[in-house]
């Protein structure tokens, strides 16, 4: 499947700001926020796979303090792609300008980045997995977002709220079905 189509890109598009992701910068940095609790294993393999590190490379990454830089010089596509394989994993990252990394005061970068952390976007909320079809759509759903789990008949489960919304539009898509059941409401776009 194309995981990154078109609707994909835009609910990964509501951060960062414009102003620190312009369309017209010729490269961009991943930058690693925070990091959740799923499947640390395929948290080092998307690492590795943005970064183009090797295992242990991630590792270390991962280990050290966030935020972290995985990747600069990015087109914002390639950003894009990294940014959904950690939201995947349930790792928060953003996407900033090279510039901006680059030539920044280090306070403001880190309060730039620190006020990122907060955004409702990561914020988790509690989702029901009602059905996912039992087709290789359905496997590749839940190897993608669930670490190849799939749900026993209705799942509970706590997720950053970007990963929720993405993981609805490929459940539907599927013939699947989600139900935030609570968390932060959803803002109208």
């Amino acid at each position: 499947m194309d995981w990154l189509d078109t609707k994909t890109k835009a609910l990964l598009q509501r951060s960062p700001p414009e102003k620190l992701a312009p369309p017209g910068t010729a490269t961009f940095a991943l930058i690693l926020l925070a990091v959740g609790g799923g499947d640390r294993s395929a948290l080092v393999r998307a690492v590795q796979r943005v970064a183009e590190a090797s295992a242990g490379q991630a590792e270390r990454l991962l280990r050290g303090r966030l935020p972290v830089c995985v990747r600069k010089g990015l087109t914002y596509v390639d950003g894009q792609i990294g940014q959904f394989e950690l939201i995947c994993c349930d790792a928060a990252s953003v996407i900033i300008a090279d510039d901006v990394v680059a030539n920044a005061r280090a306070d403001y970068l880190a309060g730039l980045l620190d006020g990122f952390r907060k955004i409702d976007e990561f914020e988790l909320v509690t989702v029901r997995i009602d059905s996912v079809p039992n087709s290789p759509s359905g496997q590749e759903f839940c190897n993608r977002f669930l670490g190849g789990r799939t749900p026993v008949s209705t799942a509970v489960v706590r997720l950053m709220r970007k990963k929720v919304r993405i993981m609805q539009h490929w459940a539907a898509r599927i013939g699947g079905q989600m139900t935030v059941i609570s968390g932060p409401t959803e803002r109208q776009e």
